[in-house]
């Protein structure tokens, strides 16, 4: 536990109402979307750049550590204070504080929710297109910290491509600014690259300079269902190789459609061993639907049994809400569940598949 005259500074530094001791308070503060827990000694809530700041200068005077954290949906750890310390809450830092829309750039606290962050900028028509399943969720600072991805990494890219610049509170308390709107920017070392994905252990990102792109006008979202795990692992290499790159491309497999399908009831098939999830989007209607209709024929060339084109916005939202339930839907099941992400070239998706199955086979554990 932190000595009291460390709290009593930490409270005159930011107010004592955004300093929390009672163990209620900071079980709040000691979890994420994994299954592991630790109390922090104190959990801090700063509205500005300035008081985190103020916090990780009196960190620094005591050699106390500082984990950042959002909405604490991350499945990494990255936010547990697994060394006790501080657990600085970044939620209250929310706002958006700039929308340039010449220059198709966003100005956001680090705390802002992916999801309110898009609602905002597609209502000028603009599109901030990484979306991790986590999006309702999720923070802007954590998707840097983690470089987030999401189902339209495949045509859009992940975080990390849309960081233009950042505003950082160093260890020792220093502010650092890197990056700006300028597109071409190739002087010197490209430090807001470096802290993308550092899941904070070189500071505490306050303030995101994003990059935004041109709303699509069109969508066409398709779902297609195989008999054989294979034959849809196959369809993805035979979708690119058409010189097609869909919005998004997610698969589902037996397992996970069995786990959402318990828990949301959205008529998912249950015998079949994997689901396609395809969107293509784009400003030309007809292009999106021939490149969706394209996308249907390669899928029934290649063994879908079924290919289904959303009709409207409601059914579309359906699937979608099947991807993202894919996590917490597994975790009703097997609470202590652990979550890794792999990748490997996209022409090692069947094999790394099979793998994969061979693996959970030989050794009686399940792998979604």
């Amino acid at each position: 536990m932190l000595h009291q005259a460390i709290i009593q500074q930490l409270q005159e530094a930011i107010g004592p109402h955004k300093v929390l001791t009672s163990i209620e308070d900071r079980i709040a503060y000691s979890y994420d979307g994994t299954f592991a827990q630790h109390l922090p000694d104190v959990a801090v809530l700063p509205e500005s750049t300035e008081e985190v700041v103020a916090v990780v200068r009196v960190a620094a005077e005591h050699r106390v550590p500082v984990v950042p954290r959002g909405q604490a949906s991350g499945l990494a750890g990255a936010s547990i204070p697994f060394s006790g310390g501080i657990a600085l809450s970044l939620t209250r830092m929310n706002s958006i504080l700039e929308i340039d829309e010449v220059n198709r750039t966003v100005l956001v606290e680090a705390g802002i929710v992916t999801a309110d962050l898009q609602a905002q900028v597609e209502k000028l028509g603009l599109f901030y297109p990484p979306d991790p399943a986590s999006n309702r969720q999720s923070t802007i600072g954590g998707n840097i910290a983690c470089n987030a991805g999401g189902p339209r990494c495949l045509k859009y890219g992940v975080t990390g491509d849309y960081v233009m610049g950042l505003t950082i509170v160093l260890p020792d308390g220093q502010v650092l600014e890197t990056g700006g709107k300028p597109i071409k920017n190739v002087v010197g070392y490209d430090l807001t690259r470096l802290f993308v994905g550092s899941e904070g252990t070189l500071g505490v990102i306050t303030e995101a300079l994003l990059r935004l792109t041109a709303k699509p006008r069109f969508v066409r979202t398709a779902r297609a269902e195989f008999p054989s795990l294979d034959d849809a692992s196959r369809t993805v290499n035979a979708i690119l190789a058409a010189g097609i790159v869909p919005a998004t491309l997610e698969l589902m497999d037996e397992t996970a459609i069995a786990c959402i399908e318990e828990a949301m009831q959205l008529g998912l098939p249950l015998d079949v061993e994997a689901i396609l999830i395809i969107e293509s989007d784009g400003a030309d209607e007809e292009a999106v639907v021939r490149e969706i209709e394209t996308v249907a024929r390669i899928c029934r060339e290649s063994g879908a049994r079924e290919v289904s084109v959303a009709r409207d916005e409601d059914e579309r939202e359906t699937l979608w809400r099947a991807r993202r339930s894919v996590s917490p839907s597994l975790a009703r099941k097997a609470p202590n569940k652990l979550g890794e992400d792999i990748t490997v070239p996209r022409s090692a998706i069947p094999e790394a598949i099979r793998r994969v199955k061979g693996i959970s086979a030989r050794y009686g554990l399940p792998i979604v």
